[in-house]
């Protein structure tokens, strides 16, 4: 028997046979070909399109059959792909520009992509990059007589256990419902493949890093992502233990989904408002299954950069109204593009040296303020259901707000003239990120509608902590005493001044920060939707007036690790069982 750590993606409990995919791409050369020839080469080009279409499509119905129309959403991108005449217009002019075969023109424009994806540090958009090459690759293989080769496969169920594997790939299994679980040397937690995982429920390790070199295909594996790790032909005492640990956690699932119906409400009946945050406008068809009460923050990078720069307001208009009909009457915080810093434009013409302190988010846009009216005015179209709210990022003086209501008017004007404003004004908020805007919270009162706080980088500016940076992330804490005061100063000044406020990032979803937030008089919160149904778990079974003092006390400390140990403890004392659990037990 052998363990395999990892880092768990996708939660669940599963025991079942390997099948390992060590697919390896084959190496493709350059090779010249005549000036005859180049028709040739863009006709078996075009046959291996219509080929990968064909694929991608049956794909796609598969995962609808399980996930539903817009759930497919990934697939579907990487078939819109194959109908882009950009992308496919650069392969053609590179056969006919450098005189290559199709496979090598493929594998050019698959460097060029790759390498401007590569560029942005974000995990998220790195792992983006594997939509193209999965796409791309496909076709290569289409090129071929045969086709792309199938794994060899174990009949049934099974646990893939992979280096790595592309959406598609996954996505076959999973239409099929034939994947138990995922195990992979490497991957990116927010990758296509991932976000299937987790959609699907499939429990999915990451980070294994050998995993393939110790597992064959057909050995028995347990998948334990609560525990991070991988049993290798357990033994029958393991086995049994496992087998009690899959139904354990299939009864802790059935319980949280019955929460997610229950009244947000703490037992001694204060409210509280659960909202999920979503990159993906599928993911909109079931966050509410999850208990989201509406979306408190989509991240529209993630159309501005899969779009190569080209989605067009009418594009963005059908996506915000989908959206804001699939949640309604719920409501729908649409963030305008956060670029820059580690999400980086990878059209813009120079690189910065210290991009987090540079050209981003807002200030970029407002430099280049076509792109930013464009989406302003596909957001303000969208509204004609009324439960969208328009949130700006990375404000740091009012002069900003000034000139971004200023756009606002503007399109709104364009709107009007051209008879698509839907007659209901969207509401506006800003993003609570860099200290120097808390410090404005009492001068926005007639400008600023709401409030989100984003915890992650609030804690990174206020601390100079860079927390993707090993050598220093240990310093990045919520328990920070100056974090604790600057959330006390958000709460009192927006009380002040009559506005809603929403904590956003990472901390909203983890039980013991959540807690703490909770306790300062915090009442919305958005988060990953697979942490909502564990958060109301929690929140429904304290009691808001015992939190209050618990977190009342915070004030005598002077360090993050004495905060820290101080709230374990307390909240321990109160709520023994309700913690443990929430800390991996099942």
């Amino acid at each position: 028997m052998i363990r395999i750590k990892g880092k768990a993606v996708s939660p669940g409990i599963a025991m079942g046979r390997a099948q390992l995919y060590n697919f390896e791409k084959e190496v493709i050369r350059a090779e010249n070909i005549g000036e005859k020839s180049v028709e040739k080469e863009i006709w078996r080009l075009e046959n291996a399109v219509k080929k990968s279409r064909a694929q991608l499509k049956k794909i796609n119905l598969g995962l609808q059959k399980i996930m539903g129309k817009d759930a497919a959403f990934i697939i579907e991108t990487q078939y819109l792909l194959l109908k882009d005449s950009h992308l496919l217009d650069e392969i053609r002019g590179t056969i006919q520009n450098k005189l290559v075969k199709a496979e090598w023109a493929i594998k050019q424009v698959e460097k060029k992509y790759l390498e401007i994806f590569h560029t942005i540090p974000d995990l998220s958009f790195k792992a983006k990059s594997n939509d193209i090459s999965d796409v791309l690759n496909r076709l290569i293989a289409n090129l071929k007589k045969g086709g792309p080769a199938a794994a060899a496969q174990q009949p049934g169920q099974v646990i893939l256990v992979a280096d790595d594997i592309t959406p598609s790939e996954a996505a076959t299994l999973m239409s099929n419902k034939r994947l138990l679980g995922l195990v992979l040397n490497k991957g990116g937690e927010t990758s296509h493949t991932v976000i299937l995982a987790r959609t699907l429920g499939i429990p999915a390790i990451l980070d294994t890093v050998n995993a393939t070199d110790s597992i064959f295909s057909g050995d028995t594996l347990a998948l334990d992502s609560v525990s991070s790790e991988v049993i290798v032909q357990p033994t029958p005492a393991v086995a049994e233990e496992i087998t009690e640990k899959i139904e354990k956690f299939r009864q802790y699932k059935e319980q949280l989904k019955n929460l997610s119906q229950l009244p947000e409400l703490t037992r001694d009946l204060h409210q509280f408002h659960l909202y999920a945050n979503i990159e993906l406008p599928f993911e909109s068809e079931i966050v509410q299954s999850y208990g989201a009460k509406g979306i408190g923050l989509f991240r529209t990078e993630f159309l501005y950069l899969d779009s190569k720069m080209s989605i067009s307001e009418e594009e963005q208009y059908l996506i915000y109204k989908n959206i804001a009909k699939n949640i309604f009457p719920h409501p729908l915080v649409i963030r305008t593009y956060d670029l820059g810093r580690d999400k980086s434009d990878p059209q813009a013409p120079r690189r910065e040296e210290n991009p987090s302190l540079g050209m981003m988010a807002v200030r970029l846009f407002l430099k280049d303020r076509e792109p930013f009216k464009i989406q302003i005015k596909a957001i303000m179209r969208a509204n004609s259901s009324g439960n969208i709210r328009i949130l700006f990022p990375m404000i740091t003086e009012i002069e900003e707000i000034r000139a971004i209501k200023e756009i606002m008017a503007e399109a709104k004007k364009e709107l009007q003239r051209a008879g698509t404003f839907p007659k209901k004004d969207v509401k506006a908020g800003i993003m609570l990120e860099i200290p120097a805007a808390v410090r404005l919270i009492r001068h926005l009162g007639h400008d600023i509608d709401f409030f989100s706080v984003g915890s992650n980088d609030l804690i990174q500016y206020l601390l100079a902590v860079d927390r993707n940076n090993s050598d220093v992330s240990y310093l990045f804490s919520p328990y920070h005493p100056a974090f604790i005061h600057i959330l006390k100063e958000i709460r009192t000044e927006v009380d002040r001044i009559g506005k809603e406020v929403t904590i956003c990032g990472e901390m909203a979803g983890q039980p013991v920060p959540a807690l703490m937030l909770l306790g300062m008089g915090f009442t919305n919160f958005s988060m990953n939707a697979m942490a909502i149904a564990e958060i109301k778990r929690v929140f429904t079974q304290i009691h808001y007036a015992r939190l209050r003092k618990v977190v009342g006390h915070l004030d005598r400390f002077s360090s993050r690790t004495e905060i820290e140990a101080f709230l374990n403890t307390e909240l321990l004392k109160l709520y023994p069982e309700l913690l443990q659990r929430s800390q991996g037990s099942v």
